[in-house]
């Protein structure tokens, strides 16, 4: 673990308030109170949920305290996480987590924005009776995602629709690899505004029209047919590890090693598994030596990354199914068994029949390969 890394963590983990004069910047306590609504109404705790969070309870009700975008982020995933619910229990009908998995992925496999975009809102309406979102042409050049709620009476439907607005905002910029180029935003409800100042609409970075008689998000069409660059759930679940900062302009960029990454994952849906580095750089719009000089710059090495990604595979193979060790080695391209045996002990540091029988008993590690394996099938 790098020292980066290490710092990012610590920081992850230090209780995210602050209460100096003058007010304290970010989302503020009674914003916060508002957002545990649903959970509040459900019978969980708040401070609780707070402290799981890494957020101090007293906050709670505060609008002299305040927590920042990557304290917000793990309190929305606390919150889901307890009431196993993605819309945070401002619902009648929530929706579980294994449901939003599977919704996830399901547009995580489409190719353009637009088509994810259609994917998630045809699978949303589908959910519940409680939400219903679509697609509304604008008429000038943009295409606007209409979101109806019908949150449950005493809870802040305002602060909900603000956190629905965020998370697709995050959610789409974090897929295209740039922040989204939002035309316009319409909100039924009024201006929110806060003791210390803080503009939670501010990190659209568009016009915003308050007291609209919808509400919705008009995106520019150049957006929706951009291509989608993050396609897998391992690729979402490590960002979502990171606890992104959702109060900053999101940009989605991928590393080197991400790029790098993804442009062998197709290669190995193909049955390509020794693509060489011409080929990967030629898509990536660079050339050999420069991608060998910025994976460098990134601790990693075009080598080392094939022979992980290949050897993530073997490992998915040997625990989410049966086939032969020997099976395996051929449909990853290997010609003799004792060159599969040697690579997979190089990535692992044991035989694959080692390593079989030590993880196929870890149902955590064979959910995780049965993903994988789903993922990189081919299409």
């Amino acid at each position: 673990m790098t020292a980066a890394s290490v710092g990012k963590l610590a920081e992850a983990l230090l209780p995210a308030i602050s209460t100096q004069s003058p007010l304290a910047r970010g989302l503020d306590g009674n914003a916060v109170k508002a957002l545990l609504g649903g959970a509040l109404l459900k019978g969980h705790e708040p401070a609780q949920l707070l402290d799981k969070a890494a957020i101090d309870p007293a906050v709670y009700g505060n609008d002299g305290a305040a927590i920042d975008g990557r304290s917000y982020f793990r309190l929305i995933e606390q919150i889901q996480i307890a009431l196993d619910d993605a819309f945070i229990g401002f619902f009648h009908e929530g929706c579980r987590m294994a449901l939003e998995k599977e919704r996830t992925r399901s547009y995580l496999h489409c190719s353009t924005m637009g088509e994810a975009l259609r994917v998630s809102i045809r699978f949303t309406q589908a959910l519940s009776s409680d939400i219903g979102p679509r697609l509304v042409e604008d008429g000038n050049d943009g295409v606007m995602h209409v979101c109806t709620y019908h949150t449950i009476a005493g809870l802040d439907r305002d602060i909900f629709v603000w956190f629905r607005f965020v998370w697709i905002y995050h959610l789409f910029s974090w897929m295209i690899g740039r922040s989204l180029n939002l035309r316009r935003i319409f909100v039924r409800g009024a201006r929110p505004v806060q003791p210390n100042g803080f503009d939670r609409f501010a990190l659209f970075h568009c016009p915003i029209e308050f007291g609209a008689p919808i509400d919705a998000l008009v995106y520019d069409r150049n957006d929706l047919h951009s291509s989608l660059v993050h396609g897998s759930l391992a690729e979402y679940d490590a960002y979502n590890a990171s606890a992104p900062d959702w109060f900053a302009l999101p940009s989605g960029d991928m590393t080197w090693r991400g790029r790098t990454e993804q442009a062998l994952r197709q290669s190995q849906r193909c049955g390509d598994w020794l693509v060489p580095i011409e080929e990967v750089a030629h898509r990536l719009r660079s050339n050999p030596r420069r991608l060998r000089r910025d994976l460098a710059r990134e601790g990693e090495s075009f080598q080392q990354i094939r022979m992980r990604l290949r050897g993530e595979l073997a490992g998915a193979f040997l625990l989410a199914t049966d086939i032969p060790v020997t099976v395996i080695g051929y449909k990853l391209g290997f010609v003799e068994p004792g060159s599969f045996t040697r690579s997979f002990i190089g990535f692992s540091g044991m035989t694959p029949s080692s390593y079989r029988a030590r993880y196929k008993s870890d149902s955590t590690r064979v959910a995780a390969a049965t993903t994988l394996l789903t993922e990189q099938s081919p299409p």
